[in-house]
Formats: structure tokens, sequence, C-alpha cells
């Protein structure tokens, strides 16, 4: 029977990295988790009391001034002057975890932000004493997938990397333990521990042998112990989960209270939690929201960089792709009170960019590049105040087989890149492809279809039997207008383009008599086929002289019935 494998990957600067994400902080940072607003979402005119407010994370700056999480504002900032006080909102928390929850589920079964489902009613001060900063994933059996568990571990921080987020990651027997090694992956005491496999670079990974006491060299505080606990425990020198285990269990119950069974078997290694699964949301939303407002399309596109990028790695780890974009972009309500400009709601500012791919992209550049040829076309009327990008539709992405004879240099997804940007800049009703249409003229046997209405399997159908002339060479290329010729007779002289013709030989091909006789052109023509040698006499000049044949062409020519005057149309090539 294959044992359980948890895989957890935990950020320990998560609400650092989201604060620096909407906002440019260069000093020392101190976060504040909030079941409210965060400052992002505060609306003008309001403001935050910091004065008794508990931090909860700080970064490595303010930690090497000796900031630390559970100190309180006041203190802290005496402590160090020029720290910056933010707030992120747990709501963020979670769709950041959900990002990267979607980007690792193709490397596993099941994929976890919370181990224990929400429960109504559930208060403030309960929440805060769980820390969201952990992604599980069940790889049990799959890790041979990816060369191994060291190897998938890589991948899983790679792929975390990439959305900018820094990763601690660690596989185990159950969920809480693989947490718990993560977090600690730097600790030098890990090293020791013969069960234990640490690897600092390129990330913090730990992979646990699945075997008992693998946390006895971590300190008590990963128990699931409340703080008076943690405290008598230290008291008495117990100071990691080794040294508690080794406490007569009977002794030990009454301390750790109805929640003895579950610290005991964890100490021991026992951790069967099961997983909450984290399911997907069908519509993918990126948003970021600006401290400054800006003016400018330059920044934007900047920050719209990383917005695709995010989306690219949701998307390919879904295995699905992009067919509608909508950009929507808040403007400064301040500024469009005093302009008034027209099409935009003054009580809600916004100015929405839909763009609709012909064929469905998932590549960052590739979704870049179509936003970029959007956005750089727009004005702004007012300074922007944020930026939100929802994928309104998503399809199945289709993937191109990569056989050893192609070149290199070949894009087999080129095409899509370029019509999706071609669409962005002309308009979607203007990018499309010439079907055959059934028609006596021959300048009208072609029609224009737009990609959105093009049907590919009824452009393959072939034409009725009775509209069969595969029999006449039809024109390869025909002309706008037609170019006039006068008489076509057997060896008459024509001027085409400058240059002198002569008609070597004219093969009727079909006669339109009155057709479309309702409009105010009717068509009455003669088509036939005239072979044009280019010079006049060259066709006897060389013949007997054992020169080179002279070039000919096919020309598609008609004369009107009603003048008697040629045209040439066209030319069979």
């Amino acid at each position: 029977m294959v044992s359980r494998r948890i895989a957890a990957v935990v950020l320990p600067q998560l609400g650092v990295e989201l604060v620096r994400e909407r906002v440019r902080v260069d000093g020392p940072l101190a976060v504040l988790f909030s079941y409210g607003l965060s400052d992002s979402h505060i609306e003008e005119g309001q403001t935050r009391d910091h004065a008794t407010a508990i931090i909860d994370l700080v970064d490595e700056t303010a930690w090497h001034y000796g900031v630390r999480p559970g100190q309180g504002v006041v203190e802290a900032q005496a402590t160090l002057a020029g720290l910056q006080i933010h707030t992120v909102s747990i709501d963020e928390m979670f769709a950041a975890l959900g990002r990267v929850a979607e980007v690792c589920l193709s490397l596993g079964t099941t994929a976890a932000i919370r181990l224990h489902p929400e429960q109504p009613g559930e208060s403030e001060r309960v929440k805060r004493q769980t820390v969201h900063d952990t992604v599980w994933l069940d790889i049990t059996g799959a890790a041979h997938l990816f060369g191994g568990e060291q190897e998938l571990l890589d991948e899983l921080c790679e792929r975390v990397a990439a959305l900018g987020h820094r990763a601690q990651a660690a596989i185990a027997s159950g969920p809480r333990i693989a947490q718990a090694l993560a977090r600690f992956a730097l600790n030098p005491s890990l090293t020791t521990a013969t069960s234990l496999t640490v690897q600092r670079r390129p990330h913090p990974t730990v992979i646990a042998k699945d075997a008992p006491n693998v946390l006895s060299t971590l300190p008590i505080s990963v128990l699931p112990l409340d703080p008076d606990t943690t405290g008598f425990f230290l008291r008495l020198g117990i100071f990691n989960v080794g040294a508690l285990g080794k406490l007569p269990r009977a002794e030990l119950a009454p301390r750790l209270g109805f929640r003895a069974p579950e610290v005991l078997d964890l100490a021991a290694g026992y951790d069967p939690l099961p997983l909450v699964p984290y399911e997907p949301p069908r519509v993918l939303v990126e948003q970021t929201n600006f401290d400054d407002s800006i003016t400018s399309v330059e920044p934007l596109l900047f920050v719209l960089r990383s917005m695709t990028s995010r989306l690219a790695s949701r998307l390919e780890a879904r295995g699905e792709a992009c067919q509608a974009l909508t950009l929507h972009i808040p403007l400064d309500k301040s500024i469009v009170r005093l302009r008034a400009p027209t099409g935009i709601d003054q009580d809600d500012p916004m100015l929405t960019l839909d763009i609709d791919m012909p064929a469905p992209l998932s590549n960052a550049s590739d979704l870049h590049r179509a936003l970029r040829t959007k956005l750089e076309k727009t004005a702004l009327v007012a300074p922007a105040i944020g930026l939100r990008l929802e994928v309104s539709q998503i399809v199945e992405a289709h993937r191109i087989q990569i056989d050893l004879s192609r070149d290199k240099a070949v894009r087999p997804d080129a095409l899509p890149t370029l019509l999706a940007e071609l669409s962005a800049d002309i308009g979607q009703d203007r990018v499309g492809v010439l079907e055959v249409a059934q028609a006596h003229r021959p300048e009208a046997r072609s029609k224009f279809v737009p990609l959105v209405d093009h049907d590919p399997k009824k452009a393959q159908q072939p034409p009725p039997n009775d509209f069969d002339e595969t029999a006449v060479p039809e024109p390869t290329r025909l002309f706008a207008t037609p170019l006039p010729l006068g008489r076509i007779t057997k060896g008459a002289v024509v001027a085409v383009e400058g240059r002198m013709y002569v008609v070597e030989h004219v093969r009727f091909a079909m006669r339109l008599d009155g057709v479309e006789w309702w409009t105010k052109d009717p068509a009455s023509r003669d088509y036939g086929i005239a072979w044009f040698v280019a010079g006049p006499g060259t066709s006897s000049a060389n013949s007997g002289k054992g020169g080179t044949q002279p070039a000919r062409t096919l020309a598609w020519v008609y004369v009107d019935r009603a003048t008697g005057e040629g045209y040439l149309q066209g030319y069979c090539e």
C-alpha cells in the first residue's frame, strides 16, 4: 500500500509581498491582518486606527531592527521610528493562496488552502489564531511522474516564484507535519535529524521519511497548543517536541485538555487530518490598486505584465486558454467630476476595454501583446487608481504536438497571437478569411468573413454538383477594377500596365446574360481565356532560330456584349 504523502508550500512573507505589489515601500514594513477592508479599499476621507492594533507580520528589515509579530503598533514604532504600517485583508490572503493552489494543482490530486472548513459565526479572535500562509497538495503516488519528491518540490517552488512569492516547501505523511517542517526549513536543527532530507538551494525544502518523531527537533509552538499551555511547558524547560514526547502520556493528557489525543499523535508523527479541497473559480480575476494615481499608459503596461504572467500561470496549470479579456480601469472620482467626460459614470468612474480573441491564448507574452495593442490606443480621461483584469471566457487549451523534423524557428501558435493583436488593433470584425461564394460573376465569388462568424466545417463543404465548373480554368488573381484592352482577337496587340502583349490564342469559357438584372448594372459578358505573349511579334521572331520560347501569361478576359470592348479581369497563375 502506498503511504500518504502531503506537500506543504509555505509563503512566509505573503502579506508583505501583497503590500509591495500595490504600494512602493522603501523602508521597513509591518503588516496587520484585517477581516474587513485593506488599505487599498479604504474610502476617501476614512482613516484606520492603528493605536491598539497588534502586528501580524514584519519584513526582514523590520525583523533586523528588533520588531516582532505580536508587538503593538505603538511599541513597534517606538522601537523603529521609520516603520511603515499597512493592512492586508484576509480575503486578499485567500485570493493569493488560491492563485498558488491553482498553479500547483496540476502536480497532485487535491490542493487545499485551509485544513478546516470555515464555520459560520466564527469570531475574529479564533481566525487570528490561524496563520494563513500555506498551500497543501496531495502528491500520493504522483512524485515519480516528475522524477522524484525533490524534483517535484523544486517544480512547486519555481511555479510559486513565477507568481512573485518566496516559498519554503516540505513533504511529509500529514499536512500539519509538512507545514511545520516547511516553516522551519531554514532552522539548523533540522539538519541533525536522520529522517529528514534538507536542501537550502535553490529553494528551502525538507523531505520527511514516513517515520515517527519527525518533529522532535522543532519547538513546541508547532503543536496546536494555546498560548497559556505553551508558556507553561516553556517555564518547565520543555522547548521542543521531542522533550514533550518523552513525558508520561498519562500525566500529559490532563494538562493538554480536550486536544490531548490530537497533540500527542502529532508529536509522535501521526497526522491523519484530511485536506479540504480547493475549488478554483471559473472566472479568473487579477486586481491591483495604486497608492498614487497614474496619468499615463506606460506604467499601466508595466503593471499589466505581472498580471498577465500570473494569469498565464493559472491558465497553464488548468490546461485552459483565454478566449476573451476584460480590462477595468477605475478612475479618480474627483478628476472625473471636474472634467465630466462623456460616457463615464461620475459615481463609479470606470474605463472598460473588451478584447475578444479570434483564437484562444494562454501564453503571458501573447496576452500582454493583445492588451498592449488595445491600451496604447486608449486615452485616459482621468488618472487611474487601479487595474482589474478579468478572463471572462475560458476554453480548453489547444495542444500542438512538436515533431522532431520541425524547425525551431517555427512557432505553430504564432498565427493565433498575430490574429489576437490585429483584432485588438483594428477590431474583431475586420480580421477574417476569404470564403468562396456562390455567384456567377468571378469578382463576386469570394467574400470576407470575420473569424467570429467563420465556420471551418462549412467552408470545407464541396460545391453543389450543378455549380461544378472544374473544366474551366478559374482565375487565381482578380483585379478590383478590370483593365480595358480594346478589341480582343487572335494576333491583336494589347497594352497592360505599360507592357505590350500579343494575343496568341483565345478560348471561350462562358457567357453571362443579364446577370443580377435587378441592379442598375446587370452583367452581360462573354468570358474567355487568352494567352498573352510578351512583346509584339515575339512568337514569330523566335520560331525556327533555336531561341528560348517566349513567356506566356494565361489571362482571364471578358468582352462586354453591349459595347464589344474587351477587359482584363485577372490572371490564371
